[in-house]
């Protein structure tokens, strides 16, 4: 059996964990919204027409924040159709996805939703056939208390106190040729750092997000010249630069770039990410050196996921969505891709898993039906809930596996975080691969004294097993007895492609 052997000191440490890690996404596309969050006809529907059943969900799920709402729909999108009374809202062609949009979710709703759910919003601007002007109308409108045109119009649509937006998205992919008005990168980052300038005179407190690379799958050309370009031009203005990759082992379902990655390559998945994550931070820290700034510009990977067969394919082509249909081993790679991010905490502040609610959803919906949990939801859940304090550095002799098309590749994802307040350590370990169990050998320094919590295991024999309405709890987690650490060190058999969290207590 092949063996890993991993050290954890608690004197070695990477960052803090941002709790905005555990963020998703919410477009207005296929059921997301409509038929998904939203359905007034559904019986758990609240007041406002979104439905109970995914509400508890989203509690259940822990995520910390939703960016709104788009994607490639906000860079068509008008914000003043989706305010005021819905009798008076305007039904528009969506141009990103060619279909009808009615306008009765809009900011206001939305934002109820999520101070109901005690859920930031990471607010997206149209920066494609929108305006700087129109962005500051839009901080006024959600963000001051009133007593300015647009601030008095929240008032008059009902919301009498201001949404008070944190967190600012300033376009979408704006690098990508299928996106509504795409940019070069001079022209993004000058009309970028406009924005910014009138995000930040309206309320001063926000903090703006630029569009980094929109992927660095090979044939995207603008990555990483893009970001240098863009962070020249808006490095003072920003305060994250954001990120978007969804990885695909089928290389039928062709989204913007030819690829030719097989399930054999899935253990290169998260050496891509670190590449990535790694040339992004390159470009950051270059024009830092060259500004001689004291600012360091952070990461909001706002857009990342796994592609399955139902994935929607950008460039105005109507489709009939129906919702994600996740496999067993796509949460062995989501619990992958959140251990990468985990271990880039220095950097990495905000993450949205995407999207939320069926179409690439960890939650799934029957109209008029239920809502159930897709297998890609318990490896989120678990680092929402488990991945506290700080994440620890770790030194690690990790198994490889041969890939289709990427060489030999670690086949192990592993990180590690520690809460000082609590005494909780807690070990999150993908094995990727697809064929062999792993010994893992744990060495914790410096944590003599620690006794186990649990092991929570998420493995099926079967890495095509599904959740599906007929049979939603195939693929669930499994609670295992773990032994306690002696001095430090416990010997763990990870199944192959499974998914598993390791909890021990300071004593």
């Amino acid at each position: 059996m092949k063996e890993a052997r991993v050290i954890y000191d608690k004197d070695f440490v990477i960052g803090e964990v941002d709790r905005r890690m555990f963020g998703s996404f919410v477009e207005h596309l296929g059921r997301c919204v409509y038929g998904g969050i939203y359905e007034p006809e559904h019986e758990t529907a609240d007041a406002n027409g979104f439905r109970g059943d995914v509400k508890e969900l989203i509690r259940e799920l822990g995520v910390t924040g939703i960016r709104y709402p788009g994607g490639n729909f906000v860079s068509g999108y008008n914000w003043k159709d989706g305010v005021g009374p819905k009798e008076e809202r305007p039904v528009r062609q969506d141009m990103a996805w060619n279909v009808r949009e009615t306008n009765e979710v809009g900011t206001n709703e939305f934002a109820a939703l999520l101070k109901e759910l005690d859920i930031q919003m990471l607010m997206s601007v149209n920066l494609g056939t929108g305006t700087p002007k129109e962005a500051g109308e839009l901080v006024e409108y959600c963000n001051l208390p009133g007593g300015t045109y647009w601030s008095d119009k929240r008032r008059e649509h009902g919301v009498e106190q201001p949404h008070g937006f944190k967190l600012w998205c300033l376009g979408n992919e704006m690098d990508g040729a299928w996106q509504i008005c795409m940019h070069t990168a001079e022209e993004y980052a000058r009309l970028c750092r406009e924005t910014a300038k009138i995000v930040k005179w309206m309320d001063p407190t926000v903090e703006t997000i630029a569009c980094g690379s929109c992927t660095n799958e090979v044939g995207h050309e603008p990555f990483g010249v893009w970001d240098q370009a863009v962070l020249e031009e808006c490095y003072d203005s920003i305060d994250y630069l954001s990120l978007h990759r969804y990885f695909n082992y089928n290389p039928k379902k062709q989204l913007a770039y030819k690829m030719v990655d097989t399930e054999a390559d899935i253990p290169f998945f998260f050496r891509d990410l670190q590449n990535y994550l790694d040339t992004v931070k390159g470009a950051c820290d270059l024009v830092k050196g060259k500004k001689r700034s004291d600012k360091t510009i952070y990461i909001s990977f706002d857009e990342w996921g796994v592609i399955t067969d139902t994935g929607a394919v950008p460039g105005g082509v109507q489709q009939e969505y129906q919702y994600a249909s996740f496999k067993e081993m796509d949460a062995m790679i989501y619990g992958g891709l959140l251990c990468t991010f985990l271990n880039n905490a220095d950097r990495v502040k905000i993450a949205c898993q995407s999207l939320l609610v069926n179409e690439g959803g960890m939650i799934t919906t029957d109209p008029k039906g239920k809502a159930i949990r897709q297998v890609t939801y318990y490896p989120f859940q678990d680092a929402a809930k488990y991945a506290r304090g700080k994440v620890l550095r770790g030194s690690s002799l990790l198994p490889t596996k041969e890939t289709e098309h990427h060489g030999a590749q670690e086949s192990m994802t592993v990180t590690c975080t520690y809460d000082e307040e609590t005494g909780a350590l807690t070990v999150f370990a993908a094995n990727c691969d697809m064929d062999e169990d792993v010994t893992l050998n744990l060495e914790l320094r410096s944590f003599k004294d620690l006794s186990a919590c649990g092991w929570r295991e998420l493995y099926d024999e079967d890495p095509y097993a599904k959740n599906t309405f007929e049979d939603e709890f195939r693929v669930v987690p499994q609670e295992r007895p773990l032994a306690d650490p002696v001095d430090g060190c416990i010997s763990v058999v990870l199944k192959k492609h499974s998914w598993n969290v390791l909890r021990f207590q300071v004593k």
